[in-house]
């Protein structure tokens, strides 16, 4: 029997929990939808991260636009990017700029410009993870080499830089607020807790 799973989100909790389930389990359909026209390209400047910071990302390097080692700093909305292309490969129904019409308890009319469903659909599990907002953040990115002593070069003739002040700057090739505990640690941290979602859930007496 296939377990009918809706993702409401895309951020990279959201997508590293779908992987995980496509992953582990044959018998699971992947719903993953947002508002958003792209996954991670639309998006606005986000925390990045090494390579090494985490196994998945090994998984996903094939999914990038240039050459990577380990080593190497990669931008936040790459890995996004590559979390969508890699669940749509292994079978998720991606919905972008879509939205739910409630039927009942866990049943959804999908409509919007992705795939939508003319007939609803009952999802037995809907994965809405809980957001705490924490500190903020202020990013920007810059062309290298770059005057703030902790940017980040991602090897591509850009870096990125994060603060708890706001960054005075009139050469950023682009600003933004983040909230979170910590931008330098949170891609890795993120995967992990999606991760972990996923195989708690798929574990759970419900489940099996």
């Amino acid at each position: 029997m296939i377990m009918r799973i809706l993702v409401k989100g895309i951020t990279i909790r959201h997508l590293a929990f779908a992987l995980e389930a496509l992953v582990s389990e044959d018998d699971v359909q992947i719903h993953i939808i947002t508002e958003e026209p792209e996954i991670g390209l639309s998006q606005s400047l986000q925390p990045g991260s090494k390579m090494n910071s985490h196994p998945i990302l090994k998984i996903l390097v094939r999914h990038f636009p240039r050459d990577v080692d380990m080593n190497t700093f990669v931008r936040g909305m790459w890995i996004s990017r590559a979390l969508g292309i890699e669940s749509a490969e292994r079978g998720a129904l991606i919905h972008l700029r879509s939205s739910l019409i409630l039927i009942t308890d866990k049943t959804f009319q999908i409509v919007g410009a992705g795939q939508i469903s003319n007939d609803p659909i009952v999802f037995d599990y809907i994965y809405e993870p809980e957001f705490k907002e924490s500190e903020k953040w202020f990013g920007a990115s810059f062309s290298c080499p770059c005057s703030e002593e902790k940017c980040l070069s991602r090897g591509d003739g850009t870096c990125e830089y994060w603060s708890k002040k706001p960054i005075q700057t009139k050469t950023a090739l682009e600003t933004s607020i983040w909230l979170g505990k910590d931008p330098h640690e949170t891609v890795s941290v993120e995967l992990e807790k999606g991760i972990e979602d996923a195989r708690e859930f798929l574990e759970s007496p419900k489940y099996s």
